[in-house]
């Protein structure tokens, strides 16, 4: 029987920690489509995001094969066969190439009335599906949706206005209100999170849940707001942030393989199995990453330029600087994530 700590502790992140990126994932994309296009951006990002689930779920699938029944969720080589299955957290990457679709589609961004319009059909489509996910690639995650048009309609431009006109007051007031209401919702269990727990939701369970994931997303953005403020102290920080695709990636080969080794070693402490895990799945990860750029390895990050010139969705040089899109805003866990 699972720990009812454990499963609270579940409710609370599983309510607003994929909200929150699927919100960053949308600020920049109005940008970035009025730049380049709206369809040459989305195929631009889709090219890369589709190489990241190949190659990077291809490679976390061999390792669980290899390790046998050593990680918590075995897999059968067939698994590798299946591709139209979402693979393990990047699930994530199948969500945001369809996101990105309907916002090239709907280019919210056209007028007030398309904004309007395309928050609304957003918004009931994400309370019909909330909770609920679909084994195939781009049909898990889609109750997050609302939260990503929030963010291409919202734009990163006028987020930061907001950010940098809003008192520290201002801010610790929010995060204690939303926050109590996220935790408060979350704990006890009164609310379905958008991408778990679907089997037991209520149309009340539904509506907490939409309420609970927004204070927990406002919540999140009101601490990130005060953690800028300490601006040189937290720069360490940012720079985590700015390579969380990296960590979101790679994170379960560094926390598995440290969880193995601390049950080999016969330490059962969960403090240990909490802290250990979770440093290696970052600071794993980031070593990977300076070992790629050192040795031009950035095709383990990015779609090799021969791929997206193939495809003709090579970005025009104009758009380099752009930030991306994508779930490098952070590095979103699910419930399969072996490394749990």
């Amino acid at each position: 029987m699972e720990d009812p700590l454990l499963t609270q502790v579940d409710s609370v992140l599983y309510m607003s920690h994929l909200a929150v990126f699927a919100f960053l994932a949308g600020l920049f994309v109005a940008s970035g489509m009025r730049r380049d296009g709206a369809w040459r951006y989305t195929a631009a990002r889709s090219v890369t995001f589709l190489w990241l689930y190949t190659l990077w779920s291809t490679l976390q699938l061999g390792m669980k094969i290899a390790l046998g029944s050593k990680v918590n969720d075995p897999v059968h080589p067939a698994e590798l066969l299946r591709i139209w299955e979402p693979k393990e957290q990047f699930w994530f990457f199948g969500w945001i190439t369809v996101m990105m679709l309907l916002a090239a589609a709907a280019k919210p961004w056209r007028s007030p009335r398309a904004a309007v319009l395309t928050l609304s059909l957003a918004g009931l489509g994400s309370a019909v599906v909330w909770g609920l996910n679909w084994r195939v690639l781009g049909g898990e995650g889609l109750a997050l949706s609302v939260f990503f048009f929030l963010g291409v309609v919202l734009t990163g431009k006028r987020l930061l206005g907001w950010v940098q006109r809003a008192r520290v007051g201002q801010a610790v007031l929010l995060v204690l209100l939303a926050g109590t209401v996220w935790l408060v919702l979350g704990a006890t269990l009164l609310a379905t999170p958008p991408t778990a727990y679907g089997g037991s939701r209520t149309v009340p369970s539904i509506a907490l849940g939409v309420l609970a994931s927004s204070a927990g997303v406002l919540t999140i953005v009101a601490v990130a707001l005060l953690l800028a403020r300490m601006r040189s102290r937290t720069r360490w920080l940012a720079r985590i942030g700015e390579l969380s695709l990296v960590i979101f990636v790679a994170h379960v080969f560094f926390t598995a393989s440290a969880r193995i080794a601390l049950s080999l070693l016969g330490v059962d402490a969960l403090v240990a199995h909490v802290v250990l895990p979770t440093l290696c799945g970052v600071i794993g990860p980031l070593l990977v990453y300076a070992a790629a750029q050192r040795l031009g390895q950035e095709w383990l990050f990015e779609a090799p330029a021969w791929l997206r010139h193939r495809l003709g969705s090579a970005p025009r040089a104009s758009s380099s600087a752009a930030p991306a899109a994508a779930p490098g805003a952070g590095a979103p866990r699910t419930r399969q994530d072996p490394s749990r």
